[in-house]
């Protein structure tokens, strides 16, 4: 079943930002193609700017929520954007994505964010992740490896991994802002 385009903006609620609470708002946008893309502002101001973060804010928090949101649907949300985001630019197959091969860390007693060296000779500083580095600069760098299974090098190209229609249809139900502010 293919699922038409939509744009929509949700206000899931404030977010304390300093002592003051902050709306947040996000925007969703799919597209006829399939693509899925997800921004959003913490604390938006007429002239565009913002009091808070803006565009990837994800995992969006939330200190007092709207009456039809709920920390439930707040986490769906959130896990909604984290998997599916931009989902036409994913840097591996279907078979390296299984095999999570971009939440392997170099240095494994570092986060997966930690950015800098990560090992020793590391040559430029990166996130702390293998799918980063080749295997010529590290034995176990997974960027431009081959994946075992359809022989696509890691990293060589944006991959598209079509988002579930079950998500698609948890964002379409997700209420929608009655305002929308500028730097959304």
């Amino acid at each position: 079943m293919k699922v038409k385009a939509f744009s929509k903006v949700v206000h899931p609620g404030l977010q304390k930002v300093g002592s003051f609470l902050r709306p947040v708002f996000c925007k969703i946008e799919y597209s006829a193609d399939g693509r899925l893309s997800i921004t959003g502002v913490v604390g938006p101001t007429k002239s565009g700017n913002a009091f808070g973060g803006c565009g990837q804010i994800n995992p969006v928090k939330i200190d007092q929520f709207e009456d039809e949101w709920t920390p439930a649907m707040l986490r769906a949300f959130n896990g909604i954007w984290k998997a599916w985001h931009l989902n036409d630019m994913k840097a591996g197959c279907e078979h390296q994505r299984a095999e999570r091969w971009d939440e392997r860390p170099i240095d494994p007693s570092k986060p997966l964010d930690s950015y800098g060296t990560h090992f020793e000779g590391q040559r430029h500083a990166s996130w702390n992740m293998l799918a980063w580095i080749p295997r010529k600069d590290h034995p176990e760098g997974l960027l431009g490896h081959p994946c075992p299974v359809c022989g696509y090098k890691y990293g060589t190209a944006w991959m598209r991994e079509e988002v579930p229609i079950d998500a698609l249809a948890m964002l379409q139900n997700f209420p929608e802002s009655s305002r929308t502010p500028a730097l959304v």
